[in-house]
């Protein structure tokens, strides 16, 4: 059987088949909603460009292109 570790706490997750986990990739509810509330609260982000307003604000001047 495989064994995952709970993204949030770490708990070892042991199953068959992925639906054996009803949180996936999380040992329960609690742990999937704070990891969701971590990315509503922008602990968590996706790496990429920022957004052209958030630029304009900084410094009113055009991105930096390498």
């Amino acid at each position: 059987m495989p064994i995952i570790a709970c993204r949030r706490c770490g708990k070892a997750l042991q199953y068959e088949q992925i639906k054996d986990l009803p949180y996936f990739p999380f040992c329960s509810k609690r742990c999937k909603l704070v990891d969701l509330g971590k990315w509503f609260n922008e602990e968590h982000r996706m790496p990429g460009e920022k957004p052209a307003e958030e630029d304009e604000a900084n410094d009113g001047a055009p991105p930096h292109r390498e």
